[in-house]
This record gives C-alpha cells, structure tokens and sequence, in this order.
C-alpha cells in the first residue's frame, strides 16, 4: 500500500542515503533506486510540460515555472548523488540533499495552490448547487 510518505520523492532520497550509510543496500542497488527515481522524474516533467494555468489564474505560470525548477533541483540532487557512494563519502550527500529540499519545497507550493484551487471551485460548486436547489 502506498501513501503520500512514500511517493515524496525528498523522502526516499533522504531514505536511499540513509539505507546507503547504515549498508543496509548494496552500492548497486543504491544506483538502481536513483535511476528509478529519475525515471519517475521524466514522467513528472512531462504532466508538467503538458499543463497550463487558466487565465483567471495569473500566478499560476508563476506556480508552473517554479515546479519546473523544483523538478530540475531534484533531478540535480540524484545526479549528484549517483555521482559517488554516500558510504564512503558521507559528508558529500548533504548538499544535494540540501538541493532536493529545496526542490521539493517548489513543487509542494504548486500542490498546496492546486488543492486550494480545487477546494474553492468546489465550494462555489455547492454554493451554485445549493442556489439552483432553492430556485426550484
């Protein structure tokens, strides 16, 4: 069963790196779960690239333009981390996980707007519902 925890891809970075230090994965398999990762990326980018703000939106290019970096920031981060064994280089994951939190800090702005959105167009649905109901 998947949550949300599990597809928040800061959190399997931070835990891919976690499992590396504590050798409970194989180098291999470290690399493995990162091109995996990045594999996910490219479908990500592609729902992004296929998106547009509405016009009665205005910061919503603002919100697209911003994932779009959070999405570049995270790919940074695995590319950097695939780059060298956090096992025996502890020290050099850090700013790519620094780099993937700010990455993932991007994206979240355009979920947190995106479920706000969709929480008003919801309410002024049952505000129309509820108005039609009484004029009937």
């Amino acid at each position: 069963m998947t949550d949300s925890k599990t597809r928040n891809p800061l959190i399997l970075i931070k835990g891919l790196v976690m499992a590396r230090n504590r050798e409970d994965i194989e180098h291999s398999g470290y690399v493995d779960a990162l091109n995996v990762l990045d594999r996910h990326f490219d479908v990500y980018e592609q729902r992004l690239s296929v998106m547009r703000a509405p016009a009665s939106f205005p910061d919503g290019e603002v919100l697209l333009d911003a994932a779009s970096q959070g999405l570049e920031k995270l790919r940074g981060a695995v590319s950097g981390l695939r780059g060298f064994d956090p096992l025996t280089a502890p020290g050099r994951a850090t700013p790519f996980i620094e780099e993937a939190e700010q990455g993932f800090g991007l994206l979240a702005q355009l979920q947190e707007v995106t479920d706000e959105k969709k929480q008003e167009f919801e309410e002024a649905y049952r505000e129309f519902q509820e108005n039609e109901d009484e004029t009937e």
